[in-house]
């Protein structure tokens, strides 16, 4: 592959979420889901990567290595740990964190929700509680209300569809159910209505005080391309795909529930534009082969055997997929496009280089087709508890030793700070760097 260059609107940088690296949280779901031996291998979240402590450690690093932008989150937990009760540690940390990344001339884009909520809610049923949306509008309120100086980019929510699969279907994430496909159901219609009302929350305060970047707000969607293994594999990958894709497209972007989570547009307030979202996150890792299965949604979920590229969970690794997915929202809704999180499980660093290069290969391709890509982050900086799997798998641009927290940028990472300062896409070297 040829060298190209990017252009210089086109933002790029690394993506994090707080669970994942902060640690010393005993008030998020995800520690008591480790206490009860759901992590990795009997693993505690709550060591995490030490963000939490070396925030300042971090913000430099994204600086040493020309991230021009940096997505991260907000952990509700540590805004609100107990029902009602704002933490100003809490709070003050977070400012922060912001105002260090904005004298570091890095743009941040907050997630106000990454899978994780506080061990109260969870208590309560999680996103299955009565009042879940208003509690998560409440934390919303309080968080914009605080950091709105600070922050014009959001992100609502952060995958949807697989925090709703996972908790409810597959069994991974809190509270642990296995198919239970009304749970799914429930707890997808409760947060697409908690984006679209958060989404004309966030506007509504950050427009009424009249700021100068716009207000932009959206939510991550993670797409992946599903593809049937044969004619009889088909009609049920369809449907994985309608109940995975579909449903949180038609509800998140344009605040329309289809069946069989409901009727019609009951949620309000949507943009100028008609729509309750100003750019489409996504999220894209992979390429998915379905072969037929006798349960609903009669596909099975697996990897092609003849998939020779793969990352250390076993995942296909198919660049094409992210034109592919970000092609298809485009054509759907004329929105701009924010690659929320790209990255690969590679712990010896010998395949994230050329994953980078050809990765972006295609989002130079989107741009020439017409396709409106504004930022590209990287999943993720640095090493991270990747939920249910623990500690073993190693997505960080940053090495971190869990022993010491020690952070140590991999030859990939120096790859892409020159690709950030310059905006030049060198040759892919094959399988390495």
């Amino acid at each position: 592959m040829a060298s190209f260059d990017l252009p210089k609107e086109l933002l790029l940088g690394s993506a994090t979420a707080a669970a994942q690296i902060e640690g010393g949280d005993v008030n998020c779901n995800w520690y008591a889901w480790s206490l009860a031996g759901r992590v990795g291998k009997g693993e505690s979240s709550l060591g995490g990567a030490g963000h939490w402590d070396r925030v300042e450690e971090d913000v430099a690093l994204l600086s040493s290595l020309n991230q021009e932008c940096y997505r991260m989150s907000i952990e509700w937990s540590r805004i609100e740990p107990e029902q009602g009760a704002w933490s100003p540690e809490g709070l003050a940390h977070y400012r922060r964190e912001l105002e260090l990344l904005a004298a570091a001339g890095i743009k941040p884009h907050v997630s106000l929700h990454h899978f994780s909520c506080p061990q109260w809610l969870q208590e309560r049923g999680g996103w299955l509680a009565p009042d879940a949306v208003e509690r998560f509008l409440a934390f919303a309120r309080r968080v914009v209300e605080e950091y709105a100086d600070l922050a014009a980019e959001w992100t609502t929510i952060n995958e949807p569809n697989v925090l709703a699969n996972s908790s409810y279907m597959e069994g991974n994430f809190p509270p642990g159910a296995k198919g239970d496909l009304g749970g799914y159901f429930r707890a997808s219609r409760a947060l697409i209505e908690a984006h679209c009302r958060a989404y004309a929350l966030i506007h509504e305060i950050r427009d009424a005080r009249g700021y100068p970047e716009p207000t932009r707000v959206g939510f991550a969607h993670h797409l992946a391309v599903f593809t049937p293994k044969n004619t009889f594999a088909a009609l049920g990958t369809a449907l994985s795909d309608f109940l995975f894709h579909r449903i949180y497209f038609a509800g998140f972007v344009e605040g329309r529930l289809l069946p069989p989570l409901g009727f019609g547009k009951p949620f309000g307030r949507p943009g100028a534009n008609g729509l309750f979202c100003d750019f489409i996150g996504v999220n894209y890792y992979s390429r998915h082969l379905f072969t037929a299965c006798a349960r609903p949604p009669f596909a099975a979920q697996g990897v092609d055997p003849k998939a020779a590229d793969r990352n250390d969970l076993g995942w296909e690794i198919y660049p094409e997929g992210l034109f592919q997915v970000c092609s298809a929202a485009w054509k759907r809704y004329a929105l701009p496009i924010h690659i929320t999180e790209n990255g690969i499980a590679d712990a010896s660093d010998s395949r994230r280089g050329r994953f980078i290069i050809d990765h972006l290969a295609q989002v130079r391709r989107l741009l020439d087709t017409g396709v409106k890509v504004e930022r590209y982050f990287h999943w993720s900086l640095i090493d991270n508890l990747e939920w249910h799997d623990g500690y073993g798998p190693r997505f960080g641009l940053v090495e971190v030793d869990y022993a010491t927290m020690e952070r140590k940028p991999r030859p990939s990472a120096r790859l892409y700070a020159e690709i950030c300062a310059t905006k030049r896409v060198p040759e892919s070297a094959g399988q390495g760097a």
